[in-house]
């Protein structure tokens, strides 16, 4: 906790999710001190510690593309050095499960569109394929298909997936190590300014003078805006449910994430049984609600309706899924902007930057938003992407990004 009296920091990140984690390790990378996390409740206690954990550069837009080949790309090499390290106080990465991805096309339209993004993938350097069915049936015969009405597959082999959790705890302990300071139970309550520049932010337990403060709170990054006077940060939650399952016999032992493109039911293992999920549209008033922040937006209550459809969808597609026996399940929120784009870099409020807004893919993007913030902060630029394309001015001006999703 942060002590009753006031204490410095260079840089106060707010959040102790993934995005907090990896800059925190990326700023203390570069030896840049005197940086400090503070988390409401504890690391990796919010959106990250209830998400599925996948890592796949298989996307339709370039933007997306380039963001998880880099952080598929820092994974990678954080886990080599610290498997090469070996801190025994410290928490260890967790394992890349690096297994593919799997994605199973069934009408001719979206076959189609299949091939232009692959071809796109391609050309940015991500390897990956289109399957027939058949070659689909060959390579995973363990899974069963119903491949009547496929139209073919695409599977990228280094994509995969791992516990976000562990990571987020591994990269949060590393940068500890190197000199971050983190304080746990420390919810921002208040950020003073002056002159329309940062001054301080305040906890419970006492305030932290500082001239930088970044927003990495996830689906709280509208509120927390709003403590520095900007009402108009589009970052509203969008609730997802997933779903524990026992075992099924039979099943490749490496498995990719299977992904059913039409419907979006998707499972892979995890703990020694199957992770199964499958996005739901939100009713209106559900979509009224996030919008507006409402408290019930932020519920993670289970909508019973979620698990007939899994039922009912993934055996059409893989009846060797009949019967599956329920573990347990979770809900988690993707923190959502109107083009599903990041909310990246300073706004109008002197010292006081964004790093939120990654719609369902903050895992595999936030080492890419990280190193630029980096960039900007240590020399106003980056060599990567300009980062000003990521500004919330872009919402204002009706500049949103263009945007192709493909689950």
């Amino acid at each position: 906790m942060v002590s009753s009296t006031t204490r410095t920091a260079a840089i106060t990140i707010i959040g102790g999710g993934i995005m907090g984690a990896v800059l925190a390790y990326q700023l203390a990378r570069r030896g840049i001190g005197e940086v400090v996390v503070l988390e409401r409740e504890a690391v990796a206690s919010g959106s990250i510690g209830r998400a599925t954990g996948g890592l796949r550069q298989q996307f339709a837009d370039e933007l997306d593309i380039i963001f998880a080949r880099e952080g598929l790309r820092f994974y990678r090499q954080f886990i080599a050095e610290m498997q090469a390290e070996v801190v025994p106080t410290s928490p260890s990465p967790p394992p890349f499960y690096q297994y593919g991805y799997l994605f199973l096309v069934s009408d001719d339209a979206s076959w189609q569109a299949m091939q232009g993004y692959v071809a796109l993938q391609r050309r940015l350097g991500v390897p990956s394929e289109l399957l027939t069915p058949q070659e689909v049936e060959r390579r995973w015969p363990g899974l069963h298909l119903i491949t009547d009405d496929l139209r073919g597959a695409s599977f990228c082999p280094t994509d995969g997936y791992t516990d976000p959790a562990a990571m987020t705890h591994a990269l949060m302990g590393a940068a500890r190590r190197l000199g971050v300071v983190v304080y746990e139970q420390s919810p921002v309550v208040a950020i003073r300014t002056t002159q329309g520049r940062v001054q301080a932010v305040q906890t419970p337990q006492g305030a932290l003078a500082t001239p930088l403060v970044i927003n990495a709170t996830g689906v709280y990054a509208a509120l927390t805006a709003r403590l520095v006077g900007i009402h108009d940060l589009p970052v509203y939650p969008l609730r997802r449910q997933l779903y524990l399952c026992e075992a099924i016999a039979g099943l490749p032992a490496e498995l990719p994430m299977v992904v059913d493109q039409a419907t979006g039911f998707h499972f892979r293992w995890r703990d020694g049984g199957l992770l199964l999920g499958l996005p739901h549209q939100p009713s209106p008033e559900e979509e009224a609600a996030s919008r507006a922040l409402a408290a019930t937006a932020f519920d993670l209550s289970l909508d019973p309706r979620v698990w007939p459809q899994i039922e009912r969808v993934s055996t059409r597609r893989f009846p060797a899924l009949a019967g599956l026996r329920l573990r347990r399940a979770w809900a988690g929120l993707y923190e959502m902007t109107p083009d599903e784009h990041p909310v990246l870099g300073p706004t109008e409020v002197e010292g006081f930057l964004c790093a939120s807004g990654f719609s369902g893919h903050g895992f595999m993007h936030a080492p890419l938003a990280a190193q630029l913030l980096i960039d900007y902060l240590t020399t106003g630029k980056s060599s990567t992407l300009a980062i000003e394309q990521f500004s919330l001015q872009r919402f204002r001006e009706g500049r949103l990004l263009p945007a192709t999703r493909l689950l």
